[in-house]
């Protein structure tokens, strides 16, 4: 044990003791200045948000438990693993609970927010809308093949693929490919643009078969947008693909699109299956660089990407995609909105998003 970790151990157990016998701000203290001590470690937020929610200082709990989750959601997820100590299970059960009950409670004030302000809207479908993982209720999906884990539209029509050819925008894609192919020619010759992981090394949630992947260019990206934070010099470079972008009904974010990508999938690579985020959008690929060794297979369906051609899905079915030419394979890549939502529903379920990130972005230990 280092001598971080030691101090942090020496402050926790002082702490403890300090709760034991009552001194609860005393033990709030010691466990907060522990946690700082080591912001990776996910025990002391458990700890300190338990003594916090002693102290009727629930908004503070809330937080430091959810930061707790961001570390490793197996932090409150403990209190179901029999070989956990008992103490563990109360606080990581506590923080389960406080957690769903807070998160579904922020989607709801979201939601009738927004329908205060547009009284004539069709919400029904949105206000049972739930966030998967931190919903406070039990909940099924509606198709046993869908399983997003981060949003879920219940009544959205299941549909796994769709016909890119009743959406112009895919066709004025099409028809510029080669350009947006030059586009990103060009910007692999600039010496300012850097390719990343598309699965950041601290990606911790993914098994082995994602190994080859975590952490590493096998599978990169050029991000126009992530997160809904752009990147202004890409955009800059890429006037044609910006501008067709525009015709496009993005997923967007406070006014931003949440992600717009060149996605690069090196040559002997293979992405496994998975599920995705939500049923609310459309995955759009537009393959660039391909062979009719690269494709994806979506709900059972195998497709072979073919450059120029646009291909649309819901990730929320199980799909996995793979590369076996020894070449690169290049897809601009984005998520369009699902057709089936109102222009009203679009704009309550982005006012839910953007309510839990100024919420996140709000938090403090």
């Amino acid at each position: 044990m280092n001598d971080t970790a030691n101090l942090q151990y020496k402050l926790s157990r002082q702490a403890y003791h300090a709760e034991n016998i009552g001194r609860l701000r005393s033990a709030a203290n010691d466990y907060r200045r522990a946690l700082l001590l080591d912001k990776n470690n996910p025990t002391p937020y458990l700890y300190l948000g338990y003594v916090l929610k002693k102290l009727g200082e629930n908004a503070a709990a809330v937080q430091v438990y959810s930061l707790a989750a961001d570390l490793s959601p197996k932090t409150v997820n403990a209190w179901r693993d029999s070989e956990i100590s008992e103490d563990i299970q109360l606080r990581s059960h506590d923080a389960d609970e406080m957690i769903r009950t807070h998160f579904t409670r922020l989607h709801r004030k979201a939601i009738t927010e927004y329908h205060r302000l547009h009284p004539s809207a069709a919400l029904d479908r949105i206000y049972q809308a739930l966030w998967c993982s931190t919903h406070d209720q039990a909940f099924s999906f509606g198709n046993e093949q869908q399983r997003p884990h981060l949003f879920y539209v219940p009544d959205l029509t299941p549909r796994a693929i769709f016909d890119p050819s009743v959406f112009p925008w895919c066709a004025a894609l099409e028809s510029a490919h080669e350009q947006i192919r030059e586009e990103y020619h060009q910007l692999t010759l600039n010496p300012d643009v850097n390719r990343a992981p598309y699965i950041e090394a601290n990606a911790t949630e993914l098994d082995a078969s994602w190994r080859p992947l975590i952490g590493s260019t096998n599978w990169a990206s050029l991000h126009l947008y992530k997160d809904d934070k752009k990147n202004r010099l890409l955009i800059s470079l890429l006037p044609i693909t910006c501008t067709l972008l525009e015709q496009v009904p993005l997923l967007k974010t406070a006014g931003q699109p949440r992600e717009v990508l060149f996605s690069i999938l090196e040559g002997n690579q293979h992405i496994p299956p998975h599920y995705g985020l939500a049923n609310t959008d459309m995955t759009v690929h537009l393959p660039l660089i391909t062979s009719d060794q690269a494709g994806i297979k979506v709900d059972g369906q195998v497709h072979h990407w073919q450059q120029g051609r646009v291909f649309l899905f819901d990730d929320s079915y199980l799909h996995e995609s793979w590369n076996r030419s020894a070449e690169a394979r290049v897809n601009l890549l984005f998520g369009a909105w699902h057709p089936d939502l109102s222009m009203d529903e679009q704009n309550a379920i982005s006012a839910s998003f953007e309510s839990r990130e100024n919420w996140n972005r709000s938090r403090s230990i």
